[in-house]
């Protein structure tokens, strides 16, 4: 008897598996609705037996077998995994695509003219369930198939309808590639901590909790990140001699080069 999926996932990466693992606990599918690929057995082998999915090492089998496909692969190997799958492809197929750079366009012409496709950059914090995800629906995706796509990401976070391609590489400058920026603010305080004096353990809680309560201030005051950094800078105070040494170092210029130059690369991931 043929066996039929919600969901198929080719790749079981990190971020495969994160999906997975979301999809499950927000119980929008069961396990017996998922089917997962990988070429990496003994990864498929512990899925299997952590989330009870169904597992294969034939793409062919996900595509005969499930609706929605997520293509959860790096974009190096995505000319092959779309010329793998295109054989068995049916209009009726989803295509979701979370491979950085990689455009609608490029989907389309490896898929042999497929049109339900969706582009989505999320990033690392979906791993627990706190991601934030752009999503951009070709013009081939029927209503239903966006509202599914969005549930999807759901499930392992946050959302926001992306309704112009053309910004999809900037999302993935800012927010895909955006927590490792945060990683390196939180590393530049701990080390600094720890070099005028304090101990370890008091620095790490210290800067956690201190870029947690400011990310938190910004989102449920809803003011700008600039009138709050004025507010707590008195002239010739602390903030003020901190701000002071930013500005020489061209702190916000430094920001500004950095998420250009992962959104230029988003674009140059096409041609590789």
């Amino acid at each position: 008897m043929k066996k039929f999926y919600k969901i198929g996932v080719i790749g079981t990466g990190n971020m495969g598996e994160a999906l997975i693992r979301g999809l499950l606990r927000s119980q929008l599918v069961k396990p017996y609705e998922v089917i997962a690929s990988d070429t990496n057995r003994e990864k498929l082998a512990s899925h299997r037996r952590k989330y009870r999915i169904h597992t294969t090492s034939s793409n062919e089998k996900i595509l005969k077998g499930a609706q929605t496909i997520i293509l959860a692969v790096k974009p190096q190997n995505m000319d092959e995994v779309l010329t793998e799958i295109r054989k068995d492809l049916k209009k009726s197929h989803l295509i979701v695509s979370i491979a950085a750079g990689i455009d609608t366009k490029t989907l389309k012409r490896g898929l042999g003219n497929h049109s339900a496709l969706v582009r989505v950059m999320p990033n690392l914090p979906a791993l627990i369930d706190a991601g934030m995800t752009g999503i951009f629906c070709g013009r081939g995706v029927l209503s239903k198939q966006k509202r599914f796509a969005h549930q999807i990401f759901e499930a392992v976070g946050k959302t926001v309808a992306v309704p112009n391609e053309k910004w999809m590489d900037a999302i993935t400058g800012l927010s895909g590639t955006g927590p490792a920026y945060v990683f390196a603010l939180i590393e530049a305080l701990m080390k600094a901590g720890k070099k005028i004096g304090l101990p370890q353990a008091m620095v790490k809680k210290l800067t956690l909790e201190t870029v947690l309560g400011a990310a938190l201030m910004v989102i449920q005051t809803g003011l700008d990140p600039e009138e709050l950094r004025s507010r707590v800078t008195s002239k010739k105070g602390t903030t003020w001699a901190a701000t002071k040494v930013l500005k020489k170092f061209r702190f916000w210029d430094m920001m500004v080069k950095a998420i250009e130059a992962a959104t230029k690369r988003a674009g140059e991931l096409r041609k590789i």
